[in-house]
């Protein structure tokens, strides 16, 4: 437990980021609405049905959330959950923030989950002190040897904070001189991981073979059990490295047999059929989907600390799942796949603005 001073220190802390969580989520709601044109019109159901339903956690959300919400299938369901309510104040309060950047660190996978199927660990640094793949400290020079002797496709990547490909490299065989990975370990400095490229299977790479395209799990450890809240293929642009819809890829809502749903989104908010290159989405079947489900479901009960997370998994050659890396604060993903807690809405809500059982959780 922590001392009193130091509680209420790391509460100051968590006020802020969560003031500033809300600010910028409400900001991009509004630049969001204004490139859908005001989005669905849902003025009647706001005073009608939204504002009953949140009445009894005495919450008033605001009507704009609902506008972005429900403008995709044209629906209004009061369950959705404002992104500045979502962010600044129930993932704080379900996952553990001051342990984010730990928990999430990939340098760690193999402690946290040795009998996962994980990408093949080169080398790697924590805070400066070099590992091989055994976690034995070795010096930059064994690192770089160990780098640039690598026989297969590589690549680096920070180990905290690398969303959306931030400063991921790749090497060939060739391209793995000594000067350049000694080059890249300089610049990068500290905290990262080199690991063996990770070679998917022929279903997903149909998609797009130049990027590793994943699959994000949405779980949530909640009353004892782990839940599936959503699932999504991400698949990246022709010629890309990384499957990020911000780089020009797609983001497919997934069905519970591991089926594509019809539609995908873009970059630009639009739903589309097909992806670049003429392969449509309903014709996919993510193989094993039912594997990576049961893996998912196993990691998480390990990781108590946060009761939210995002997993970013594929499949191998072999048809394994694979762990690529999980995000803590993971996004709702509700315009694609519907009120984020879905059939447990009510249950979540009353637990976040009534019970609160987990108000020691984090003490």
């Amino acid at each position: 437990m922590r001392s009193g001073f130091r509680k209420k220190w790391d509460d100051l802390d968590l006020k802020i980021e969560s003031a500033y969580r809300k600010y910028s989520y409400r900001k991009k709601a509004k630049l969001r609405l204004k490139r859908m044109n005001g989005g669905m019109n849902v003025d009647k159901e706001y005073e009608r049905i939204i504002l009953p339903y949140w009445k009894k956690y005495n919450y008033k959300p605001a009507k704009y959330w609902y506008q972005i919400f429900c403008d995709a299938d044209k629906k209004v369901d009061p369950r959705y959950i404002p992104d500045d309510l979502y962010y600044g104040e129930m993932i704080p309060y379900f996952s553990n923030s001051q342990f984010r950047r730990f928990g999430e660190d990939k340098c760690y996978h193999d402690v946290w989950f040795p009998d996962v199927t994980r990408p093949e660990t080169i080398c790697k640094n924590i805070a400066g002190v070099y590992y091989d793949a055994d976690m034995k400290p070795i010096t930059f020079e064994q690192a770089v040897e160990l780098a640039s002797s690598y026989k297969q496709e590589s690549l680096i990547k920070p180990s905290i904070d690398s969303g959306e490909g931030r400063l991921i490299k790749f090497f060939t065989p060739a391209s793995a001189t000594k000067k350049r990975i000694e080059k890249s370990f300089r610049e990068i400095g500290a905290n990262f991981i080199m690991q063996a490229a990770v070679k998917q299977h022929p279903t997903l790479a149909k998609l797009n073979p130049s990027s590793l395209n994943t699959i994000r799990v949405v779980s949530f450890f909640f009353e004892g059990k782990v839940h599936i809240l959503s699932c999504i293929l991400r698949v990246g642009a022709p010629n890309s490295k990384v499957d990020n819809v911000g780089a020009g890829g797609f983001a497919c809502p997934v069905l519970d047999d591991g089926q594509l749903k019809a539609k995908a989104v873009n970059r630009k908010a639009q739903w589309v059929t097909e992806n670049s290159t003429g392969v449509k989405f309903a014709d996919i079947k993510i193989p094993e989907f039912d594997k990576v489900i049961e893996t998912v479901r196993f990691a998480h009960k390990r990781l108590a600390h946060f009761k939210l997370i995002g997993w970013d998994m594929t499949v191998d050659t072999q048809s394994q799942p694979v762990l690529i890396e999980f995000n803590t604060c993971p996004g709702a993903n509700q315009v694609s796949c519907g009120p984020t807690f879905g059939d447990l809405t009510d249950r979540v809500l009353d637990e976040f603005f009534n019970k609160r059982t987990l108000a020691k959780a984090q003490n």
